[in-house]
């Protein structure tokens, strides 16, 4: 699998891990692309602390990559490619992809092996099995070398993020989403669903109130009227949630002390599983068009992280 591929015209950098880009030559307006398996530090404040390692990645990606250059997009997968740009964004829409630039240079490579960032596996490893390959050697040589991330004090004047930590948070996570994977390559037809990536399928099954199974990335939690409990994941345009009733009592109790002591990372500070596969009825919510799907969890048997188990529930053997 090589990736769904075309180029694009750059508007501009914004950082050392977002690019601009005219999705069509007549576009009036450009559209953000999160480079994978980037995380640069930051230049902008936010959740994050903004670094001089964040503004030495954004420098060095403007070096790399200049408005009105061609840049090649790769997406995941290999649907047709307005299919793909639906299918393949982020938490705020922004277009997920690989970048190459005009003369074919991997422009993730060059910033991993030059230790401006870590090979970013939060979200999985590369889809493509040569670029993983890629960006993990990429990221031990920049290790060897202790460049950039790798010597925050040399270089942030102090340790900002602990990549030690993280990384082995990241590559647990990663290795979560690739055993998921592997089950999809293996049973395509499986009634088992991505809550990001078959968003379009999981509304039709919550719309005709069926079973199925989810794997899903169990985040941020709202209590509701009644004591009932919503998790939700996803994105922003892509909303799925987790509907736990009566999660103060009972089963709803249960449920709720599995998903906050073994899935529910609290920040990078207290790292856990993140991924669960969770099987039950799912509905619409409100019982509209415009609604959002959710699946409905009474009982923590409902809730599992092993592929076989999942394999079980969703009517497949061996």
């Amino acid at each position: 699998m090589s990736g769904t591929s075309f180029t694009a015209r750059v508007d501009r950098v914004v950082d050392g891990d977002t690019v601009r880009v005219f999705l069509e030559d007549d576009a009036d307006k450009s559209e953000s692309l999160r480079i994978l398996a980037l995380d640069t530090e930051e230049v902008f404040a936010g959740s994050k602390p903004v670094t001089p390692l964040g503004h030495a990645a954004s420098d060095r990606a403007k070096e790399l990559i200049a408005p009105g250059d061609t840049v090649k997009l790769i997406l995941p997968g290999n649907e047709p490619r307005a299919e793909a740009l639906q299918k393949y964004r982020g938490n705020f829409g922004r277009v997920l992809c690989y970048l190459e630039l005009e003369d074919g240079t991997d422009f993730q490579q060059v910033m991993i092996q030059e230790g401006l960032s870590p090979y970013f596996q939060k979200y999985g490893y590369a889809e493509f099995a040569h670029l993983h390959d890629r960006y993990r050697e990429a990221e031990r040589m920049a290790q060897s070398a202790t460049l950039g991330i790798w010597d925050q004090v040399a270089n942030n004047g102090s340790v900002m993020r602990n990549y030690a930590a993280l990384t082995t948070w990241w590559d647990l996570r990663a290795r979560i989403i690739e055993g998921y994977r592997e089950i999809k390559r293996r049973n395509p037809e499986i009634n088992m669903f991505n809550t990001r990536l078959d968003y379009d399928r999981l509304v039709e099954i919550a719309k005709a109130g069926q079973e199925t199974t989810v794997f899903i990335e169990l985040r941020d939690f709202t209590p509701t009227s009644g004591d009932h409990i919503l998790f939700h994941t996803g994105s922003l345009t892509q909303p799925y949630q987790l509907f736990i009733p009566n999660g103060n009592v009972g089963g709803g109790e249960d449920v709720m002390n599995l998903i906050l002591n073994r899935y529910r990372a609290d920040g990078e500070e207290q790292p856990r599983r993140s991924y669960a596969y969770v099987t039950g009825p799912t509905k619409m919510f409100p019982d509209n068009d415009t609604g959002r799907p959710e699946i409905i969890v009474t009982d923590p048997a409902q809730i599992t992280d092993w592929p076989h188990q999942a394999l079980e529930r969703a009517g497949v053997s061996g």
